[in-house]
């Protein structure tokens, strides 16, 4: 309450009691001056004669008289020093109309504005303390007035508190100003005092706790800043990021929220300085954790939110690291280089991820991660090479295939992705062959040689299909070009014992018959070292495959077919079963050694073994 607020309020006060003063002075005129110390009245009063009353009763009578008449003396006197006091009030001269009001309220103790009133001179004369008992003793002694009372009284409690602060007695200002918001509890100017002295206090827990509960009706900038400071203080740096820039919202000049802002933006970039040398140094643990620093204090900048995912996915945090980049991608805008990055790092972060699964034999849970990479980045063919290595390592063939021959369409002449289709065909032949489908199991296996003629598995694995069927010359056929890539294999040992027997493997090599399929196998083998070119093997021996001035044109052949088979299988992939499996966290911070690349590397022992190209 300022000094306008104060002389009202007074001005009010004395006005309210000069009504009363008035109406007592008048009665006081009516009596003659000089009649003061109660005892005039008893030689003015009328005599009565004494055989007319009784004189027990009579005595009664005048001593009653006597105190009413000396109650109404008192009364006009207290009076008369009230309107006094109220006179040189009014000039400022507290001190004498406190000594005034003083003896009035001797004489006349039940009046409760004459303690107003004095309490009013004592706050004049910064007497806190017994103004603060004269209002007190007001509102007892008047109950009806409490309500306009109770809030000077409140006010009065408010002005000790700061006279206390500024002598730094911290522990009495918290004192009157909890008086203070008991008289007036929802005084916003008490409760944010309060939490000023709390924090003076060093009782930061109940300020921030105070101040939350006053943000729920009193959204202001102030508070909103304090907060802000509040939250700085127990480390809390993101809140108070968002609690400066809320203020700002309200209140864009707000100087303090601006000095607030630039602090944090200085921070945060000094941190991320410091984690960008780290990161060049080899420290990445502490490169994520000043590149975090930065994040708290500016959470709104999706570079730092990159950088730290691209250390995390170093790291081999993948899970960290996935939210990351997913983070950042809300952050900004589909155009920006940014979110080109972050997408970008988001693949390879599945792709990792899904790498780390498929070295712990998580299979159907890498393909759930490769899914996430597709449905992102479709013209990636490591994606969908690592994802048909996953579908083939649980029996998928089908799903497998349709992955291999879409990567085949991003990269046609990829030997890699040719092997593994080729792969894919022996592992179809194996399983009619298991069936007892030998023909099928043929067909299977010549389209494995078709895209990889350099296997000496995929010739035993037709020769046993065709030496089920009869197909005896053909069979040995297959055995002998077997035989020239890998004399040692245990099949064709077992083989040869059938289709040549009482023989031994070098005698049947060294055969005159054996000598122009091996030449035949000796150029092929030549041929496709220098080039990886698909050539598909000749054989004048057998009506069903193609000569071998027709390679290419069969190589092209082939390619047509499967392309347009394509659509078959796309449409298979699509049905294929839901893998709802949780995607296990990866803990292990181990790289997975990759032969050929990052994207693409996923041979299993087997496959580098039987299924890579002989040099």
């Amino acid at each position: 309450m300022d000094e306008l607020e104060i002389n009202d309020y007074l001005r009010r006060a004395l006005e309210s009691a000069g009504g009363q003063f008035s109406e007592l002075s008048v009665s006081y005129n009516d009596q003659e001056e000089e009649v003061d110390d109660g005892t005039a009245f008893l030689t003015d009063r009328p005599l009565t004669p004494k055989a007319e009353v009784n004189e027990a009763e009579q005595f009664h009578a005048n001593t009653d008289n006597s105190d009413n008449r000396l109650k109404q003396i008192k009364t006009q006197k207290a009076a008369r020093l009230v309107a006094e006091a109220c006179e040189i009030m009014k000039l400022n001269q507290f001190l004498e109309a406190n000594a005034k009001l003083s003896r009035a309220i001797q004489m006349k103790s039940d009046n409760a504005n004459y303690y107003m009133l004095r309490g009013e001179c004592c706050l004049q004369l910064c007497d806190f303390k017994e103004s603060i008992i004269n209002y007190n003793h007001a509102i007892y002694l008047s109950p009806d007035s409490s309500d306009e009372w109770e809030e000077r009284l409140a006010y009065i409690h408010y002005l000790y508190s700061q006279i206390l602060y500024d002598e730094h007695d911290y522990e009495g200002t918290l004192v009157q100003i909890n008086f203070a918001l008991h008289y007036s509890p929802n005084k916003f100017s008490y409760q944010c005092r309060k939490i000023a002295y709390l924090y003076a206090l060093k009782q930061h827990k109940v300020c921030l706790e105070l101040v939350e509960e006053l943000l729920k009706d009193n959204e202001k900038a102030e508070l909103y800043v304090l907060r802000a400071r509040l939250n700085k203080l127990f480390g809390h740096i993101t809140k108070c990021f968002y609690d400066v820039h809320k203020a700002l919202e309200l209140d864009p000049d707000n100087l303090q929220a601006s000095n607030i802002v630039e602090e944090l933006n200085k921070s945060a970039e000094d941190c991320r300085s410091v984690a960008v040398n780290q990161a060049l140094s080899g420290n990445l643990a502490e490169a994520i954790n000043k590149i975090t620093v930065s994040i708290d204090t500016n959470p709104t900048i999706a570079e730092y939110t990159v950088f730290r995912g691209t250390l995390l996915r170093q790291q081999g945090q993948y899970d960290e690291a996935i939210d990351d980049f997913m983070k950042a991608l809300t952050k900004v805008g589909e155009d920006s280089k940014t979110h080109i990055d972050a997408l970008r790092q988001l693949v390879l972060t599945y792709n990792d991820f899904a790498v780390e699964c498929y070295s712990k034999s998580y299979f159907e849970e890498a393909i759930s991660l490769l899914d996430q990479a597709i449905k992102r980045e479709r013209n990636e063919k490591g994606f969908y090479m690592n994802r048909g290595d996953s579908f083939r390592m649980i029996g998928y063939l089908s799903f497998a295939l349709a992955d291999y021959q879409q990567a085949l369409e991003l990269d046609p002449h990829d030997w890699v992705i040719i092997s593994r289709i080729s792969l894919v065909h022996h592992q179809y032949g194996i399983k009619e062959y298991t069936n007892k489908h030998y023909a099928d199991a043929e067909k299977c296996f010549t389209t494995a040689i078709t895209c990889n003629a350099k296997i000496a598995q995929y010739y035993i694995s037709r020769a046993w299909s065709r030496f089920m069927q009869k197909h005896l010359p053909a069979s040995r056929a297959d055995l002998l070009r077997a035989m020239y890539l890998d004399s040692s294999i245990e099949e064709g040992v077992m083989l040869a014992a059938r289709l040549y027997p009482n023989q031994n493997i070098d005698s049947i090599l060294n055969a005159k018959s054996s000598q122009k399929i091996l030449n035949q196998m000796k150029e092929l083998v030549a041929g496709e070292s220098s080039t990886h070119d698909q050539v598909v093997l000749s054989s004048n021996t057998l009506a069903h495959e193609p000569l071998a001035d027709e390679n290419i044109a069969q190589y092209k052949t082939w390619m047509d077919r499967y392309k347009t088979k394509n659509n078959d299988v796309k449409v298979l992939l699509e049905s294929r079963p839901t893998l709802n499996q949780k995607i296990p966290k990866i803990i292990s911070h181990q790289k997975v050694n990759q032969q050929e690349n990052t994207t693409c590397g996923w041979m299993k022992k087997y496959f580098d073994s039987k299924a890579s190209p002989v040099s």
